[in-house]
């Protein structure tokens, strides 16, 4: 057997076990509860079945093998497209969100005519599912960018943890369709096969990196998002023209911030893991733009940082208290940030250390 080609069996053996331990986690402890968390066991299990028809057929060269992955080819971005919208509350809808699939239809029946996806195949229009993913993966970092700049503002907990993997994974996806649609173009010209095999075997590489980032991602421990009310969402239309407060505003923001941090400080609003901007206006009697404009304006943060700063400030009080003596993941969750990330960063910011360093200092 070729070394090229078994790498690539190796590569999708891997993919494969990867891609279906994924899913049946996801099955098995959060699927029931979420629909992004069912989003992700789907696109993990198309994966796994890509992979086990490159196995099966044992030469990924093989037409069946190409037919079968350029179909889950197509419903793959779909698919992480509406997890992620459904991981940052967006309300999802069959009607509305079935068109995202028409492509896979479109092959799908081009397929059932005899000979037709083969001279399909034989053609520059093989490129075209490349330029499809490439598509989506765009308008996916365009909406999370879009999305967090404006969740940020009402919600105190967000999934940056799995954000921050999905925008790794984003860009390895986009050079696994640059790399497949290189080497497909290759194979069209018949230029040197041993060129053509390299770069395909490359592009199998970053499918087993995509699949290792996506895999991250399922075991990161952070909740969806639920999907925003109605008030939350016109609210983040108000917010989207937010301009800069008047000269006379600037006065009654810093009242106003000033009396947050007393109320924070002595209820300790921000003990609830799930504080939004409209829970905590109606709490301080203000409207949401109020209470959004008086800590942007005058804290210079959003709410998001406002309320973590509070949380790993009381961390940093647990961690003093040698009487209670819990673990920093114990201190962690009790003071209500969920992403490791965001507590280590905002301790960092806050107090000048990591949260593991300043434990061992105080241990």
């Amino acid at each position: 057997m070729p070394t090229n080609q078994l790498l690539t069996l190796i590569i999708e053996a891997a993919v494969l076990l990867l891609a279906a331990t994924a899913a049946v986690l996801l099955l098995m402890r959060r699927a029931q509860q979420f629909r992004a968390s069912r989003l992700m066991a789907w696109l993990m299990g198309a994966f796994a079945l890509a992979a086990v028809n490159t196995l099966v057929n044992g030469l990924w060269l093989g037409n069946a093998a190409v037919n079968f992955n350029l179909l889950l080819g197509l419903v793959a971005p779909p698919l992480l497209l509406l997890y992620v919208r459904s991981l940052l509350g967006d309300r999802l809808s069959r009607g509305r969100d079935g068109y995202h699939f028409f492509p896979f239809f479109l092959i799908l029946l081009i397929a059932l005519i005899p000979g037709q996806l083969a001279l399909l195949l034989d053609s520059w229009w093989v490129i075209l599912p490349n330029l499809y993913i490439a598509v989506y993966l765009v308008a996916i970092f365009t909406y999370t960018g879009e999305r967090m700049e404006s969740m940020v503002q009402i919600r105190s907990r967000l999934p940056l943890g799995k954000l921050r993997l999905l925008h790794l994974s984003l860009l390895i996806w986009l050079l696994l369709a640059l790399s497949d649609g290189l080497g497909e173009g290759l194979q069209l010209f018949g230029l040197a096969e041993q060129a053509t095999a390299s770069v395909l075997l490359v592009a199998r590489g970053m499918k087993l990196l995509l699949v290792i980032g996506l895999f991250s991602m399922v075991i990161t421990r952070e909740r969806p998002v639920e999907p925003a009310n109605l008030q939350e969402e016109a609210f983040l239309n108000l917010i989207a023209d937010r301009e800069d407060p008047e000269p006379e505003d600037i006065r009654s923001n810093a009242s106003l911030f000033k009396t947050l941090d007393a109320t924070m400080q002595s209820e300790k609003y921000f003990f609830d893991d799930d504080l939004r901007l409209n829970q905590l206006a109606t709490l301080m009697g203000k409207t949401p733009r109020e209470i959004s404009r008086a800590i942007h304006h005058v804290g210079g943060q959003t709410f998001f940082d406002y309320v973590n700063g509070y949380r790993a400030l009381a961390a940093q009080g647990m961690i003093d208290d040698g009487e209670k003596r819990l673990t920093l993941e114990e201190i962690q969750y009790a003071c209500g940030i969920e992403s490791r990330l965001v507590f280590n960063t905002t301790f960092k910011r806050l107090t000048g250390s990591s949260p593991r360093a300043y434990y061992k200092l105080n241990a």
